[in-house]
């Protein structure tokens, strides 16, 4: 009896002991009260009436963790071991394949993101140009083909109309965008093995990236070597679009022997639309630098695929970047690394050159006025080491070659400016005097700009070039003759746009002027700007004609082939006007007696120089014919002296691509794909040509106001 008597204290205390709580509820805590721990308000808040709130500590031992937290970092775990084993198993044949297990998670993300539906290959998906006004080569081409085929009747379509036909335009090649894959079948993550990749870099910062120094190599290259060790993980997807755009941009522009054109097109069309892929929407956001050096690659890439509506897009959103980020302010330098602010500076400059690129080739007003440009030219620091890609006097050259291009850019900008009315396109042009005037003030500027040529930086001739035969012992020799060259065709192609008013001015007065005493009054005035703008003309084709010709280490002096065919198809056109203005007898004397002879041979020079230039690019080849064509049209006339008259010429269709014209006794006519024209040729019948011919854009133009693919990109 006393035992069960004595049992039975144990067993009541056992049932009245409370349980632990693992959390108490803040009120409780706060209270040092007893809580009961009942979810989600306890007893003691209940009845009291107080709002129940459990928080846990972060030093609490006790937190109950649930069980599928640990199963989500187990699988977590399991996931990234079979990517790193998968990684370590393929690195040393390549490194596409250690994207193979990221691909498949990340396309769960990709498929359904709308990156790729309205990214930038949707933006810049365009099939024509625009508008190209006064200072293009569209402009002065038009000017041309009035006058050589004295255009009776014509229709020109006036800038009222322009919005029609810019409409009905289409592209002549069809672009990466309209090109690529379905988004199921295209593996944007994918890379080429390491040893090409590498080879690749090195040739894009020693030969491409040294002519614009924007991306700091050193950076860029860290970042590659973290590529190689770690996989594509470590790097982000913009990384990722501006490796995959520097590969693109080597593949187009470094053509071996200028042959396989087809080919390398192709290549680097992948790499263009892995890089627009990979970049997507964020284009739109520019949230930092390397936003902004990723669309500066991009238009320059845009360039040499022959599409100028579209780098002009990209341009837009860049320029709209850098004034987001203030890169144009000098005062947002102040207490910024050395580093940083040498970046920011090449960056923005970056801009303003190919601002005053594209509103050179487009003829469209500069979307950065010069009045905004005053930012401290970039300069090389101590903080600044590109031993690992080339010499410090190597370094030195390509900053002073970029800052001279700079001032050179400026002296651009104002010719646009003042000869051109801003590109505005209003109407209004200047008299003769007027333009002569400024093109003396400005012809002194740009002596001033030549005499102040840093060391190693010279304005070179074809004949210096073609004496030169000594190969450079060092990288710096080599850079300062390739930096030379680049200097001395911006300089040339900059100064035969300075004259080239006058040269048009002098067309129209003889087109419209009928009295001989008229046509005795301007060329007087403008005759020495006339033998300026030759002079320049031929010394662009020279030179580009020697180094195409080479066999030897100048064959690698050229920039890249895009900007030579504009440098070649500009100054042919103004060697074109003025040895009309001399078969037209509009000029007189000895002097243009003198200019014509030297001038003479260029045109067929022109065409020579564009044969050898790069095989197989369809805009190449279409202005090679148009210079043909000219040419032939110039040299094919009756009459003594007079260029035209009623007996004409017409075009002789053929299926090459190297049509010849014949000329046609007055009344006749000749079929060209089943199409008759009237011996008295017009620059309609010229322009109606195109379908067949491949001589302009197969698109049917009302006349000369936008000709897709004349206004190559040069720099």
């Amino acid at each position: 009896m006393r035992r069960s008597e004595g049992s039975q204290p144990t067993q009541s205390n056992r049932a009245n002991r409370r349980s632990r709580v693992a959390l108490a509820c803040d009120i409780c805590r706060l209270r040092k009260s007893r809580c009961d721990g009942i979810r989600p308000s306890c007893s003691a808040c209940g009845r009291l009436g107080f709002e129940c709130v459990y928080t846990t500590p972060n030093h609490s031992q006790n937190v109950i963790i649930q069980k599928e937290y640990f199963q989500a970092l187990e699988d977590r775990v399991k996931s990234i071991e079979e990517t790193l084993a998968s990684m370590k198993d393929d690195f040393g044949a390549s490194i596409s394949s250690q994207t193979s297990d990221i691909e498949d998670k990340g396309a769960m993300n990709d498929t359904n993101s709308p990156v790729q539906g309205i990214g930038l290959s949707y933006l810049i998906d365009e099939n024509e140009p625009g508008f190209l006004g006064p200072s293009s080569n569209d402009h002065f081409l038009r000017c041309l083909c009035y006058a050589i085929t004295q255009g009776k009747d014509m229709h020109i379509i006036t800038t009222s109309t322009t919005e029609s036909y810019v409409g009905s335009s289409q592209t002549q090649f069809p672009t990466p965008a309209s090109e690529r894959k379905q988004p199921s079948e295209v593996n944007i993550f994918a890379l080429p093995p390491a040893n090409e990749m590498t080879e690749l870099v090195q040739k894009f910062f020693f030969q491409i990236g040294i002519l614009f120094p924007f991306i700091y190599p050193v950076t860029f290259l860290e970042t590659y070597s973290h590529l190689l060790k770690n996989g594509c993980l470590s790097v982000s997807r913009k990384w990722l679009a501006l490796l995959n755009l520097t590969f693109a941009t080597v593949k187009l522009s470094i053509i071996p022997n200028r042959h396989f054109f087809a080919t390398y097109i192709a290549q680097s069309d992948v790499y263009y639309q892995r890089a627009v892929d990979l970049f997507g929407e964020q284009v739109f956001n520019g949230e930092n630098i390397e936003d902004v050096q990723f669309l500066l690659l991009l238009g320059q890439y845009l360039h040499g695929r022959h599409k100028p509506g579209q780098a002009w897009t990209v341009h837009t959103l860049a320029v709209k970047a850098a004034f987001k980020l203030g890169l144009h302010s000098q005062n947002a330098l102040k207490d910024m690394p050395a580093l940083t602010k040498e970046a920011r500076k090449r960056t923005w400059y970056g801009c303003v050159m190919i601002d005053r690129l594209l509103s050179m080739t487009l003829g469209r007003p500069a979307a950065i006025p010069d009045c905004y440009v005053k930012l401290e030219l970039p300069a090389n620091h101590e903080c600044i080491d590109t031993s690992t890609i080339m010499d410090n006097t190597t370094a030195d050259l390509s900053v002073s070659c970029l800052n001279s291009t700079i001032v050179l850019y400026k002296q651009l900008a104002t010719i646009i400016d003042i000869l051109f009315d801003h590109n505005l396109d209003t109407g209004t042009s200047l008299s003769i005097n007027e333009i002569i005037s400024h093109i003396s003030t400005m012809e002194d500027n740009l002596c001033a700009w030549q005499i102040s040529l840093p060391q190693g930086l010279t304005i070179l001739s074809a004949a210096g070039l073609r004496d030169e035969q000594q190969e450079p012992m060092t990288n710096a020799e080599f850079f300062s003759r390739k930096f030379s060259v680049m200097i001395s065709l911006r300089y040339y192609n900059i100064r035969t746009l300075l004259h080239r008013p006058t040269l048009a001015s002098m067309i129209e007065t003889c087109r419209h002027t009928t009295d001989d005493q008229g046509s005795q009054t301007h060329p007087l005035v403008g005759l020495h700007s006339l033998e300026l703008c030759t002079e320049s003309a031929i010394a662009t084709i020279d030179i580009i004609y020697e180094l195409v010709h080479a066999s030897d280490w100048r064959a690698n002096l050229l920039e890249t082939w895009w900007f030579s065919l504009h440098y070649v198809f500009n100054a042919t056109l103004a060697i074109i006007g003025v040895l009309w203005l001399c078969k037209s007898n509009y000029v007189l004397g000895l002097a243009m007696e003198q200019l014509a002879t030297n001038a003479r041979m260029y045109p067929d020079r022109a065409i020579a120089v564009l044969s050898q230039l790069v095989s197989g690019d369809a805009v190449t080849d279409r202005c090679r014919n148009i210079l043909q064509q000219l040419t032939k049209l110039l040299n094919d006339y009756t009459g003594q002296g007079d260029v035209f008259q009623d007996q004409s010429t017409s075009l002789q269709g053929q299926d090459s691509m190297s049509e010849t014209l014949d000329p046609l006794s007055h009344g006749s006519y000749h079929s060209i794909h089943n199409v008759r024209f009237n011996a008295s040729i017009t620059i309609e019948d010229l322009l109606a040509l195109s379908s067949g011919t491949g001589m302009l854009p197969s698109v049917q133009w009302q006349g000369l106001t936008s000709l897709q693919g004349f206004d190559v990109e040069g720099p």
